[in-house]
């Protein structure tokens, strides 16, 4: 039940990683002008590599039953601890927004003042940016759930990241 579980998270988590892998691309020229935005971009590539290190360790590792090496289990692991970095980021904001909402309206405020070329009044805004919020509460949710039992599965299969030999 829980691998299956597990698969569904996976397959969940793949489109949207598509989505960020897309968004990574755009992003490059923006970071490396904007060095602000660079630790951003990295925790969406790790996040975007992490999902589909995980669908490979599930396709080609538990269900095909093939020896992955040592690599990829490094790959996972390590993307899965900047995947909880990016967790906790977002659980913190969703916390703090939620907590202190009059930080939420200087934001909208400020995007405003700079009139970004939005044509939606502060209410609409705001119900857009706490629509947002949730969905990526929502996201890192999901995302955690999964990296815990990824976790649990390396520990369980981890003969699959051993050499053919041993």
């Amino acid at each position: 039940m829980k691998l299956t579980i597990y698969r569904l998270l996976s397959f969940l988590l793949a489109p949207i990683a598509v989505l960020f892998s897309i968004s990574a691309l755009l992003l490059i020229g923006t970071a490396l002008s904007n060095p602000a935005m660079l630790f951003p971009l990295f925790l969406i590539i790790c996040i975007a590599i992490y999902s589909f290190a995980s669908l490979h360790f599930l396709i080609k590792g538990i269900d095909g039953s093939k020896y992955l090496g040592k690599s990829s289990k490094d790959w996972l692991k390590v993307n899965a601890y900047a995947c909880i970095i990016f967790i906790l980021i977002i659980i913190s904001e969703f916390i703090v927004f939620i907590m202190h909402p009059e930080m939420l309206q200087q934001i909208i405020a400020q995007a405003k003042q700079s009139n970004s070329g939005l044509n939606l009044n502060e209410k609409e805004f705001h119900d857009f940016a706490s629509k947002i919020l949730y969905l990526l509460l929502a996201y890192a949710l999901v995302l955690l759930t999964h990296v815990l039992m990824s976790f649990q599965y390396i520990r369980q299969y981890s003969y699959l990241f051993q050499n053919k030999s041993k």
